[in-house]
Order: structure tokens, then sequence, then C-alpha cells
């Protein structure tokens, strides 16, 4: 079973009748393997393990091969958001009952088409954000190449394409960090990212010049180590007079434009900010309407980095 398993592997979990028999199983022991729910009969001729992906069986089971953002994430590139249906494709465009069919040229032995063919498909198929985080993570991740993905939009129909191509940048470093970008790029601002600013490191983006924002996730934030350099890097940046705001990965991966009145609202309070002494004088905290609760023994609540800390915005 350990051969068989590892033929699955490398097939998508998913093979033919026929790949069984060559491995030397007859009839009668292909049976006892579905009896004992090691393989699942998925259609006629067409084997999987239970933890096959849904998508794949489907694409195997109607003899198509996994296309689009289906196949970009069955090869673990960023999509942000799954698709409803698989995504196919298929030499005849005969519709297939519960798939999105693309059309195109299909290999028999490429059960899901390669990450470059992906790429190509979801730049004519879904809305511009969905097939730019697709594609800026496959070459961000090495597994595109730019220049391909010009030469093959090279056509003078391809004219749209090739400005959505022109956005990819390839130093991005995760979905939220692109989407974040697209939103801000789409309302008008000016963005760099991957800044480097000295004594602080590399930050994900600086807006109009000014303001850095940085987009955080759990995975990368949690831990106590991470916390302690997050503060390190934004008291180096205060120090140095640069504004920073923080926006939780959720938040983008929910909207992207949650960042506009984010961003809007701090480069709109650097030109109008009250001085310190001003804000003192405003009662302290109180006036601002902060809600600070002081301990028993002499603590303040929320200031060792709790998710209800005041001006940390942690996924």
């Amino acid at each position: 079973m350990d051969e068989i398993q590892r033929m699955l592997q490398r097939n998508w979990g998913v093979c033919r009748f026929s790949h069984l028999r060559r491995m030397g199983l007859d009839r009668f022991q292909i049976r006892e393997l579905v009896d004992h729910g090691l393989l699942v009969k998925t259609a006629r001729g067409t084997y999987a393990l239970p933890s096959a992906r849904p998508d794949i069986v489907k694409a195997a089971g109607q003899n198509v091969s996994l296309a689009c953002v289906s196949a970009a994430s069955a090869r673990g590139l960023w999509v942000w958001k799954p698709a409803a249906v698989p995504h196919v494709v298929r030499d005849s465009a005969k519709k297939i009952p519960g798939c999105v069919v693309h059309r195109g040229k299909r290999s028999a032995k490429q059960l899901v088409v390669s990450e470059f063919d992906a790429v190509c498909q979801a730049f004519r198929c879904v809305p511009a954000w969905q097939a730019l985080v697709v594609a800026e993570g496959a070459v961000a991740g090495g597994r595109v190449m730019l220049r391909d993905l010009k030469a093959h939009f090279s056509g003078s129909h391809d004219w749209r394409i090739r400005l959505l191509i022109a956005r990819i940048r390839a130093d991005s470093q995760s979905m939220p960090e692109t989407l974040a970008r697209l939103a801000l790029e789409d309302a008008g601002f000016r963005v760099n990212t991957q800044v480097q600013i000295a004594g602080v490191g590399r930050v994900d983006g600086v807006v109009n010049g000014a303001l850095v924002y940085e987009v955080d996730g759990r995975r990368f934030h949690s831990g106590p180590r991470e916390f302690e350099n997050d503060r390190n890097r934004w008291n180096s940046l205060v120090m140095q007079g640069i504004p920073v705001v923080r926006i939780p990965a959720s938040w983008v991966l929910r909207d992207p434009n949650s960042v506009l009145p984010i961003v809007s609202g701090a480069l709109s309070a650097m030109n109008s900010a009250p001085s310190v002494p001003a804000l003192v004088r405003a009662e302290r905290a109180g006036a601002l309407g902060v809600d600070i609760q002081r301990k028993g023994n002499g603590e303040w609540d929320n200031w060792e980095g709790e998710e209800s800390e005041i001006g940390w915005c942690h996924d």
C-alpha cells in the first residue's frame, strides 16, 4: 500500500483503474481497498484517496484538467477568492455541469495545469485584483517569470492585460500586502513597497513619501520575540519622526478598501495634529475618550500588549 500511496500522491491523490492494475493489483484487491476505506471509487474507472481535493477528483472524473484559479490554489499560489466551482480546461467548449470550462489545449497526462497556464487563464477569466494576486504571488515566489507573461500577452488585443502585468511587483511578501497596495494605488495614492529605512529595516510600504504602513498578520507578529521586534521598529520610526499605521491582514483580506480611511485619516492628521502639550492640557487620556483602568498593584491595564491595548493593531 505504501507504493500505491506514493503513486497517488504524485498524481494529486487520483488514479485510473489501469494504473492500479499496472502496479499488480487485481480486481478483488482493488475492491478490498475500497471496502476498507483506503480508496474511494469516484467515477467509472477512477479512484482517489479520501483526502484528495474534490475539485481535482471532479476534473479526473470528467477527463479534463484543473485550470485557472482552481489550479493556482492546488499548486499553492495566492488565491484571494477561491472558486465556487472548479475551473477546468478541455479541448472542446462543451459544458460540464458544476464547472467553469476554459477551452484550450490540454495534456491528458497533466491533471492540473502549470503555474504559468493558471496565471494566464486567470487574467482572461477573473476580476483584475483576483488575477493580479495570483500573478504577483507566482512572480514573487519565482514560480513564473515576468518576462514570459509579457511575451505571452504581446498581441494588440491584450493591451488591458499588459496594463495589469505592469502593476506586478516581484518584491511583494504576502497576499494582504498586494491587496493593500492595489487598493491604495487605485485610490490615487503613490505607493513605494518594501522600503529600507535606516535603523528600522524594511517596511511594507510608504504612501506619498510620508506615511509608513505595515500589514500585520498573526502568523508573523504573534510571538513574544515578534512582539518585541515590532515595538523596537515602531520606536525607531517614532524617534526619526516617521509616522506609521498598522493594518491587520484580516481586515485587508475581507475588504482591501478598508485601508483607505486609515491612510487618508493618518495623512490628514499629520497636517492638523495638536501638539503634545495641548493633549496633556485636555484632561489627559480621559478627555480623549480612552478607557484605561488602573489595577490595584499600581500597573495599568493593557500596557503589556494585550489584544485590546491602545494604539496597536493586531490581526
